[in-house]
């Protein structure tokens, strides 16, 4: 999810009838326009500000775009910056297009000048596009910075990212990005997926959300699932090879201690055989104590299977739930072969 080149600009939608009140309305809200645009004193900002409103007002969004920005808790100002960006949200193949996806992962992209989002249908990843819709918004309102303001808010960032434990994952994913992208792509994770930032930065994306824990909330809400999936295979497999280090040390261990018994036995019956005992009770003595070895051996087989029987099963669960993992994580994938079915 990052900025990419100027693609070729989405054509415009067709017009559809509205009636005249409706339609009336427009007009004097494009006039109010066209009169700040002549006597308002330029600047880049006003600029801005007025191509957005322009853009918002003779490009309606649908409601589903709409209702990205009102689950996620956008501000006035976020609204019309995502506004402004024309969403959309996409199957597969027009995703891969306009947003020139080549790899997996990518779950939209802001362009330059518009917002593309890829249409993540699986029930188990609810808030997948809204979190996506606003992480993209952000990249624009990024691009909409005067260089003092970022200069100011890309020292902010990373005062925030240096206060993130180094074992979180997001840095793992932070490492595919150019480190040239590193500072616009961290201003949209923060806002995005980290609570209790610096006051400074709250205040910052404060602009944006008039309430962030909303997309907070939906961000924990859209991986919980793959978290804790993860959070299994990670306990599964640690539990797998500690149990696969303790099988091969304790049967490596019976296998001697078998091998020794055997020995010990041969040795027993042979000396019964001679009749080398010097009384009943050395020969019971003796026999008594390779009956107690005997009995520990057959414990411990039996114990060991149980430890393989364990493992098995354990591998079966690990499968199991990598491949309902896999079966998640290839929903988010746009390249996926499934993902340009109908169905996918």
């Amino acid at each position: 999810m990052t900025a990419l080149g100027q693609l070729t600009p989405t054509p415009l939608p067709p017009v559809r009838p509205r009636r005249w009140p409706l339609a009336l309305g427009i007009v004097s809200a494009l006039m109010i326009v066209a009169v700040l645009l002549v006597l308002s004193p330029w600047d880049r900002a006003r600029g801005q500000w007025l191509q957005d409103q322009w853009t918002v007002l003779t490009q309606p969004s649908p409601e589903e775009i709409q209702a990205i920005a009102d689950a996620t808790g956008m501000s006035d100002e976020g609204r019309l910056i995502f506004l402004a960006s024309t969403p959309e949200i996409e199957d597969a193949d027009a995703f891969n297009d306009d947003c020139a996806v080549e790899s997996q992962g990518t779950l939209g992209c802001f362009d330059g000048t518009d917002i593309y989002i890829f249409k993540v249908t699986d029930p188990r990843l609810q808030g997948t596009i809204e979190v996506t819709g606003a992480h993209e918004m952000l990249h624009a309102a990024y691009q909409r910075l005067s260089r003092e303001e970022r200069a100011e808010i890309d020292a902010l960032v990373q005062q925030a990212v240096a206060a993130i434990p180094e074992d979180d994952p997001v840095f793992s994913d932070m490492s595919l990005y150019p480190k040239s992208q590193w500072p616009d792509e961290w201003h949209s994770r923060l806002g995005t997926e980290f609570a209790d930032l610096p006051p400074a930065l709250e205040e910052h994306y404060a602009r944006y959300f008039d309430d962030r824990s909303l997309v907070l909330a939906l961000d924990e809400q859209s991986t919980a699932l793959l978290d804790e999936l993860e959070a299994q295979l990670d306990e599964l497999s640690a539990r797998i090879d500690e149990l696969d280090a303790e099988i091969t040390r304790r049967q490596e261990a019976y296998d001697t201690a078998l091998a020794a018994y055997e020995s010990d036995v041969d040795s027993f019956n042979a000396r019964a055989d001679a009749g080398d005992f010097d009384s009943q009770a050395q020969f019971d003595r003796e026999r008594a104590a390779l009956v107690k070895r005997q009995k520990a051996l057959e414990a411990e087989r039996v114990a060991v299977n149980d430890l393989v029987d364990e493992y098995n099963e354990l591998l079966d669960r690990l499968s199991a739930v990598d491949a309902d993992y896999a079966e998640l994580y290839e929903s988010l994938d746009s390249t996926a072969p499934s993902a340009g079915s109908p169905d996918g």
